[in-house]
């Protein structure tokens, strides 16, 4: 029992850490990654990405089935890198992509959108300073990342609809499944559209825009405990890329 508790209590302490600072880990892991010369560095790499999604009570498999879009784009690279510069060379573009996405994907589970949008608009403040509309793209970004679930939800959704209707998604040639598929883009346009005016009226209603200064519910700022995450990520970045 005492063992749950202190793992829970790490994954909570990873996921409290302020979005800044996971931003920037990001950065600096993507950094070493393209830093790293050698498998050692990047199997080193590989172990404390392992490593912390375990300690954020993440699903490594999850994660692999979730980055599987990278997977045909890293087959051919390492063919074309193979067969140009060496498969070795090949084979390391290939982990520095797979443990890029793999460490965005664990950013994302480890983060809410909110969180990561209002992180990215404090990063970014300076920005706005000189005019540029930080606030604005921002937005843009945290309904994007709120619109990929629901755009899971449309998909599945207008299936099921299909399938009752005798759609046949399975099971038959693959002409008959691609026009099956295909006729499942314009209801899922509409239902998406549909979703975007509703919210368009949503923020309309809230006065979105009314004042260049957005408040938040739960501001919050950089702690010690931030700032010591923040070194710790750091040094472990140099060290993985100067092996």
């Amino acid at each position: 029992m005492v063992e749950n508790r202190q793992r829970y209590s790490l994954a909570e302490g990873i996921r409290a850490v302020d979005g800044r600072v996971k931003i920037a880990l990001l950065v600096a892991y993507s950094v070493a990654l393209l830093l790293a010369s050698s498998f050692w560095g990047l199997g080193v790499a590989a172990a404390v990405l392992v490593v912390v999604m375990l300690a954020g009570k993440l699903s490594v498999g999850r994660i692999a089935r979730d980055a599987s879009f990278v997977y045909v784009i890293c087959a051919f690279l390492l063919v074309y890198h193979g067969s140009t510069q060496g498969w070795s060379s090949g084979a390391m573009v290939v982990a520095r992509i797979v443990l890029l996405v793999w460490a965005s994907l664990a950013l994302m589970a480890l983060s809410t959108p909110t969180e990561l949008t209002d992180a990215l608009r404090k990063m970014l403040a300076p920005l706005g300073c000189h005019g540029l509309p930080v606030r604005d793209f921002t937005t843009a970004l945290s309904i994007a990342l709120r619109f990929i679930p629901l755009l899971a939800e449309e998909l599945a959704a207008v299936r099921a609809a299909q399938a009752s209707r005798g759609a046949a998604f399975e099971g038959l040639g693959v002409s008959v499944r691609l026009r099956a598929y295909g006729g499942m883009m314009t209801p899922v346009l509409v239902g998406l559209f549909r979703r975007a005016d509703r919210l368009a009226q949503a923020m309309d209603a809230r006065c979105f825009g009314a004042t260049d200064a957005p408040t938040s519910l739960a501001e919050r700022g950089l702690t010690l405990r931030d700032g010591g995450v923040f070194l710790v990520g750091v040094i472990v970045c140099c060290a993985f890329a100067l092996l």
